[in-house]
């Protein structure tokens, strides 16, 4: 440690950081694999009529374990099967789930049957160990069926292709001959239909359909295969009007085959929702995510749908899902309705479609499973189409994901610096927290237990072989652990929480996900809830709360923000934000404590750059220092009214190589600012006098004649040790050593 007397008779200490030696960075696997390949005929994987997999009828609250994989499906290289799932004559109403073998039973739901009924439902399932899959009956007494349509992979190669969305569109209506002769199919008898050359391209090797059986006499199942061929059941139906998602396999001219095995004769629907090519590299590859995402029926979820009404419901960027780049999300949804009707699910922000997704009747509950690309801020619209409250159910089961741009890892990151509550009334202070990642890739943390001495750092890499990119952020949570969030290089936003106060051990990561350009910025509400902030690449700000059964990252408007400009800070009776846009100009609105928000203000500027640092004066006053288009730093002064001046006023002319940071120094009530120069040392300044809002010249923070150059922007922090109140600035030095000075 070295003590350099510097200006404003502050003393300000340096401490070179031994680090281990850095780790190779991981190569990121995200975005890989999660083609379909469809099979040439469906494995029956299930039956407990027959005694394939399990014998008898499956008992209340009784879980299945059965084998998928073997044969058509291979026992290798498989993430999740597309699997047809069939309760035959219960004998009570029940629901059932299915699950990877070995692991907990989610709390989803993928069919529902009425007592006595024969009914079939589709489902993503991903596969457990040995190749197995559990299934769950709720109620009562039943058979059991589940067929394998097709299989996903668990790894990019040659075989299978990606998911292509498409506007719900119905392509086949025996009812008015739409891809089709216009007539019912008769018992036993067969259609030959073609699905491509519409909505469905040529070459596509497979189709998610939804398909119809409307007004159907009597109870039946459907049969199809590719071409000409019948190989495979794809759907049981009920008397009246029954829905199923199907996952159907063509032919290489796009054709397929559809038997009618029922007692009479019937009209069919299909409405195609996509399709899946042969090529592994073009289309989306499904991420396994299997999450209730809202419950009508639960408390702190609302009241029934109202006839006729409509309800938004959060897909697309849920925790653990992007927020760009969704190619669908396959959902099923369940209706428990009071009266006979149909459900409709669109895209928020677009037509509402003409095509039903479910039929239902009164007082029987109902599923289906579709894939639907979320609409506006990742919402989709279901729309209650009967004459009385129908309770909703939407479960994800998985989502399918483009490929996007990946953030590359950013060289020469920022620190993030907090300072954690006291550890008891005895103490004033409490242990440094510092967090950085490393031209690797890798994510570190710093625990400092003595204050008085910067050199006293545990240093632990936390990254667990993934990578990650940019400053990461660090928060204190009320029951006393730090929590580090950090972005991926796919635009996933993680997190991890220390196991306990002051461990040195933490929970596993956990993937928030997004698709965020820059790492997120952290605060916290005045019930300290914590948020978080960040911008993807179209410049549109997303906010993430860490409350509520499905957290999700919240659309705040697309303001055209430069990734990495933006800053926010609590203040009284919210949260303020600030960005730069791609005009150089800063904008900014609050986020307040119930949630609301304020609209969007634009504090001028013309080719100001990077995130700006931001002070509170008494009355929580905001105070912006921003670099401006010539490299001199720029500040603007909120007044005691909340207005804000037009013209910034540049202070000095020294040039910044990035962006300032600035705290108001307790120990001297006057605001200090550091930044970098272009000779890559840091340099810093004071006000004049307190609150006077003038500046003194910058100095060395190595001390004059001293040499201590930057690799970093610097990062301020505010801290108690033994002498009281002060600050601390931090940075990585050119040889990726972390560096602290701190005003004694």
């Amino acid at each position: 440690m070295r003590r350099l007397r510097a200006i404003l008779a502050t003393v300000l200490v340096a401490t070179v950081l031994p680090l281990a030696a850095t780790q190779a960075a991981h190569a990121d696997a995200a975005g890989k694999g999660g083609d379909y390949v469809p099979v040439p005929s469906s494995p029956v994987v299930l039956n407990t009529l027959t005694g394939i997999g399990a014998t008898g009828e499956r008992g209340e609250a009784s879980t299945t374990t059965f084998t998928v994989t073997g044969g058509a499906v291979p026992t290798t290289g498989v993430g999740s099967v597309v699997l047809r799932i069939g309760l035959l004559k219960p004998t009570e109403a029940t629901w059932a789930v299915a699950w990877p073998a070995g692991q907990t039973r989610p709390g989803t739901t993928m069919i529902s049957a009425g007592v006595g009924e024969q009914i079939s439902n589709v489902a993503v399932v991903e596969v457990g160990a040995q190749g197995k899959v559990s299934i769950y009956n709720a109620s009562g007494k039943t058979h059991m069926v589940a067929e394998v349509q097709g299989y996903f992979t668990s790894a990019q190669g040659a075989t299978g292709g990606g998911f292509v969305p498409v506007a719900h569109t119905r392509v086949v209506d025996t009812r008015n001959g739409t891809g089709t002769t216009t007539g019912t199919i008769p018992a036993g008898g067969s259609r030959t239909v073609t699905l491509t050359g519409g909505v469905i391209p040529a070459g596509a090797a497979a189709a998610k359909v939804n398909l119809l059986v409307p007004g159907a006499p009597a109870d039946g199942y459907l049969a199809a295969g590719p071409g000409t061929s019948v190989n495979r059941t794809v759907f049981n139906f009920e008397a009246g009007s029954t829905q199923s998602g199907a996952v159907l396999a063509l032919s290489t001219d796009g054709k397929v085959t559809i038997r009618n095995n029922g007692p009479d004769p019937i009209n069919l629907v299909v409405t195609a929702e996509g399709y899946f090519g042969k090529v592994s590299n073009q289309g989306a590859g499904l991420r396994d995510l299997t999450k209730r995402l809202i419950n009508t029926r639960t408390a702190g979820n609302g009241l029934p749908l109202a006839a006729n009404a409509t309800m938004d419901v959060q897909v697309g960027g849920i925790t653990g899902m992007a927020t760009k780049g969704v190619a669908g999300a396959a959902v099923n949804i369940v209706v428990t309705p009071e009266a006979a009707g149909y459900l409709k699910a669109w895209p928020v922000g677009q037509t509402e479609p003409s095509v039903s997704m479910m039929d239902f009747k009164a007082d029987v509950w109902r599923g289906n499973m579709i894939v639907l690309k979320p609409g506006t801020d990742g919402k989709i619209r279901i729309r209650n189409g009967s004459s009385k409250p129908a309770h909703v159910i939407v479960d994800l089961q998985g989502w399918f994901a483009d490929a996007v741009p990946t953030v590359p890892i950013e060289q020469d990151s920022k620190m993030s610096m907090t300072m954690a509550a006291p550890l008891s009334t005895e103490t004033r202070a409490g242990y440094l927290h510092h967090t950085y990642v490393d031209d690797g890739g890798d994510i570190r943390w710093g625990k400092q237990t003595n204050v008085d001495v910067e050199g006293d750092v545990e240093w632990t890499v936390l990254s667990d072989g993934q990578s990650f990119t940019g400053q990461p952020a660090i928060t204190q949570l009320s029951a006393g652990q730090m929590r580090i969030f950090a972005l991926r290089p796919n635009g996933s936003v993680w997190s991890r929480t220390q196991t306990g106060l002051n461990t040195s051990t933490w929970d596993p990561w956990v993937d928030l996900g997004g698709s965020m350009a820059a790492p997120p910025e952290v605060a916290k509400l005045g019930d300290g809830t914590v948020l978080l902030f960040a911008s993807d690449s179209d410049g549109k700000l997303w906010s993430y709360a860490q409350t509520g059964s499905v957290p999700f990252w919240r659309g705040l408007g697309d303001q055209d923000l430069v990734p990495g400009t933006v800053r926010a800070v609590q203040v009284q009776g919210g949260v303020r934000i600030f960005g730069v846009n791609g005009a150089g100009a800063v904008k900014t609105m609050q986020y307040y404590d119930d949630g609301g928000l304020s609209g969007w203000t634009d504090l001028g500027g013309q080719g100001l750059n990077g995130k700006p640092a931001v002070v509170l004066r008494p009355g929580f006053v905001p105070q912006l220092f921003v670099r401006g288009a010539d490299g001199v730093i720029q500040t603007k002064l909120q007044d005691q009214s909340g207005a804000w001046p037009t013209e910034w006023q540049a202070i000095g002319t020294a040039v910044t190589a990035g962006a300032p940071a600035a705290e108001k120094d307790p120990g001297l009530s006057r605001i200090a600012v550091a930044y970098r120069g272009t000779d890559n040392e840091v340099y810093r300044f004071y006000e004049t006098a307190t609150g006077s809002n003038t500046w003194g010249d910058p100095t060395n923070i190595a001390g004059a004649g001293n040499s201590d150059p930057a690799s970093s922007d610097p990062t301020t922090m505010l801290f108690v040790n033994t002498g009281g109140q002060t600050v601390m600035f931090g940075f990585i030095t050119i040889n990726g050593v972390p560096r602290f000075y701190s005003r004694k």
